[in-house]
């Protein structure tokens, strides 16, 4: 079995800093590593390799230094090792990196391409399903266990994928590409660095070496382009006290009733473009359903979003319902027609239907986008999102931006799509020199407008099965992992947070609190992956996104990968015994202090 690996150099994200003059961000004495998805991407095809006796191939792209991760592959166990590095491939965004990489893995031959979910420096996700687009073989995204049999030579997957409601377990025929989690559930071996191994050949492939057109390649090659990227500022209040002070706690709980009278006090906005359910839209929105058939919230704040376009540009807008994974097509939802009344009263004049299997969808929309020629894409960056959008932004050779925030129209008319990176320390706008401009967008970030219900249904566009091979991928079963607290997060007007700081045995606590607030409880990631709360209780970058009233942390640091899912938060609080913590300078009130002491009082208080 050939078995192909993407690793990646990244900086150190934590010791970046951004030079306020320049506006850039200082790389200069920073360490690099090689990113931990893809680090645990290497380790699993150790072990695979173990178990089928196959060849394992690291590749990289990058400049010279990328070497030393290669190295660090070789030493664990790559038999092989392949540098892209030509000043060819330079500036490159994912589309051309991906394209690049593809190229080189079928040059080498493969059945089976491991990569990491995300790369800590850009979180975009996107390089994997682009290579499987590019390859023409099956995505499995999300991957957090995995194994392979193999008979007479030929390789059979099963695996279990993440969602955002639950997990599915699938199998596929080889070649396939798959990204891993980082919750990975195999038996990962403890593999001890060999030095001999780690001296050995690295080859270097140049932009001749994998052929085509130079520009295929690099800047050339990249669809989007970053504009100067703008560091982000806290507009929070920052006011601090000690829970030694007099009246601290007074404090504190007056936040919580001025939190509470606010809510409700701004109504949403109202829609602002006209009704056009007789023009072909030029904005699309890819909302979703859940897997009970609702309508996820995220798909009303694209529609805002998309709504906000079309008042600028004179245009109309279209919807597209992205279905559930399920375990067959007889399990799928009933089409969404009666949904037109409601989506037309959340501002879309359009409602495409398709006929084809749920299997289908990256055919469906790749026909659909030919045919229709929308100018914009408006995505949820979900599970299924991320998974789908890149397959087919790669298949129309279009520029994509995953999991930005925000959108908004240039003076020139193109669509600045707003993506933090490095750890939350700079949000950078892109732009896109292909159409349809295509962006995936972080559900619980943008805010949704007033259904309006002098509005008339939606029109009904019903597209056709573009007649596309049948998937290889068998979903055998969908499990939900997801509890009423977890399910209620998305619209709970009060959250609480348990952090580490706060330890296990005050989880039930915070329930209380929660409770008596009117609230739910979430987590963070480590809380979440100690299993001390579900994961999809988990709130940030690899998490859910809220936009509660008010949010209230406890032992929680303040990392930019958890309150980036907090960015709707209308007020947050924080509590931490570290009077240097993070989340003190991006919160409006804060005390310092035992995050379990604190909490006993706010439940006897209260």
């Amino acid at each position: 079995m050939r078995i192909v690996v993407f690793v990646k150099q990244v900086p150190e994200v934590s010791e970046l800093q951004l030079d306020p003059e320049t506006r850039r961000l200082r790389r200069d004495g920073v360490d690099s590593m090689m990113n931990p998805f893809d680090r645990r991407a290497m380790l699993e095809a150790r072990r695979l390799k173990d178990e089928t006796g196959g060849t394992v191939t690291a590749i990289t792209m990058g400049p010279p230094q990328a070497e030393s991760i290669l190295r660090e592959c070789l030493a664990v166990g790559a038999d092989r090792a392949v540098h892209l590095s030509d000043r060819g491939f330079a500036g490159a965004d994912t589309l051309a990196t991906a394209r690049a990489l593809a190229r080189a893995t079928e040059k080498l031959g493969f059945d089976l391409v491991l990569a990491g979910r995300y790369s800590i420096d850009s979180e975009t996700g996107q390089v994997g399903p682009e290579v499987a687009a590019l390859l023409g073989v099956p995505f499995l995204g999300g991957v957090r266990r995995l194994d392979v049999s193999v008979r007479e030579e030929e390789a059979t997957l099963d695996a279990e994928c993440e969602g955002d409601d639950g997990f599915i377990e699938v199998d596929a025929p080889a070649p396939v590409v798959v990204t891993c989690t980082d919750r990975w559930k195999t038996r990962v071996p403890r593999v001890m660095p060999d030095d001999d191994a780690a001296a050995g050949t690295v080859e270097v492939w140049s932009v001749a070496d994998l052929g085509g057109s130079p520009d295929d390649y690099g800047q050339a090659g990249s669809p989007t382009w970053v504009e100067e990227v703008q560091p982000v500022v806290s507009e929070r209040r920052a006011v601090r006290r000690s829970h030694d002070e007099a009246g601290a706690v007074d404090e504190l709980l007056r936040t919580f009733e001025e939190a509470r009278a606010a809510a409700g006090a701004s109504a949403p906005r109202p829609l602002r473009h006209p009704q056009r359910v007789d023009e072909s839209p030029d904005v699309w929105v890819l909302g979703e359903r859940g897997p009970d058939g609702h309508v996820r919230a995220v798909t009303w704040e694209l529609l805002a979003a998309a709504d906000e376009l079309a008042a600028e540009t004179g245009g109309a807008t279209g919807l597209f319902l992205l279905e559930p994974t399920r375990a067959d097509d007889a399990a799928r939802l009933a089409p969404p027609d009666d949904r037109a009344e409601e989506v037309g009263r959340r501002g879309a004049d359009v409602l495409y239907v398709s006929e084809a299997p749920v299997a289908a969808t990256v055919d469906v929309l790749e026909a659909a986008i030919r045919v229709h020629r929308p100018k914009r894409v408006l995505a949820p960056a979900t599970a299924v999102g991320r998974d789908l959008v890149p397959q087919v932004a790669a298949r129309l050779g279009l520029g994509l931006t995953g999991d930005a925030i925000g959108v908004e129209l240039d003076e020139a008319g193109r669509l600045q799509q707003l993506k933090p990176a490095f750890g939350g320390q700079v949000v950078a706008p892109i732009l896109s020199r292909t159409s349809p401009e295509v962006v995936t967008l972080r559900p619980g970030v943008l805010e949704c407008a007033a259904s309006d219900a002098g509005r008339a249904p939606a029109r009904v566009v019903r597209l056709g099965d573009p007649g596309a091979a049948p998937s290889r991928v068998r979903c055998r079963s969908f499990e939900s992992e997801v509890g009423p607290e977890a399910a209620a997060l998305e619209e709970a007007p009060v959250v609480v947070c348990v952090g580490f700081g706060l330890g296990e045995a005050g989880v039930e606590k915070a329930r209380l609190l929660a409770a008596r607030l009117g609230g739910v409880v979430a987590g963070t990631r480590r809380v979440c992956d100690l299993k001390w709360l579900p994961r999809q209780a988990q709130i940030g970058l690899s998490g859910r996104s809220v936009s509660p009233d008010l949010y209230v942390g406890f032992g929680v640091r303040g990392s930019f990968n958890h309150m980036v899912g907090l960015r709707r938060a209308k007020t947050v609080v924080a509590v931490n015994h570290d009077p240097e913590a993070e989340v003190f300078g991006v919160s409006d009130f804060g005390i310092v202090g035992d995050a379990s002491a604190v909490l006993d009082e706010l439940l006897e208080r209260l």
